[in-house]
């Protein structure tokens, strides 16, 4: 009984080194996992700080009263002119939407419409 005593606790001290391998192991990914949580953290934070400024920002630049002071200044340029009764349209004035319409045609439609809008835009530079 003493050899297989010997053996026996040559196997347990064996568990018991890798049991403490197998923990720290664990624990060093345990420290890297909750180090990244707090980098990603840490970033969310910031990302959300400079959501805040945009927001911030996007108030100050889209007041009426600097819209205004803007297109006075820059009048001449933009060619602005105030809206009248004829541009303003109902839901009725716009065309529905063909009900037979193969893909290909209303990319070539859609290929159509930017092209003229293009044009447009060239012709009034």
């Amino acid at each position: 009984m003493g050899r297989i005593g010997r053996i026996f606790n040559g196997l347990l001290l064996l568990a018991m080194v890798v049991g403490a391998g197998i923990t720290y192991d664990m624990k060093h990914h345990a420290e890297e996992a909750a180090n990244k949580i707090v980098r990603l953290q840490a970033g969310i934070a910031a990302e959300k700080d400079k959501i805040s400024v945009l927001r911030a920002e996007w108030s100050v630049l889209a007041q009426p009263s600097r819209l205004q002071s803007v297109v006075t200044r820059y009048a001449d340029h933009f060619d602005l002119q105030p809206f009248s009764a004829d541009q303003i349209a109902s839901i009725s004035d716009i065309p529905e939407k063909p009900v037979d319409a193969k893909p290909t045609d209303m990319r070539k439609a859609l290929a159509q419409a930017e092209l003229t809008n293009f044009i447009r835009q060239s012709e009034k530079q």
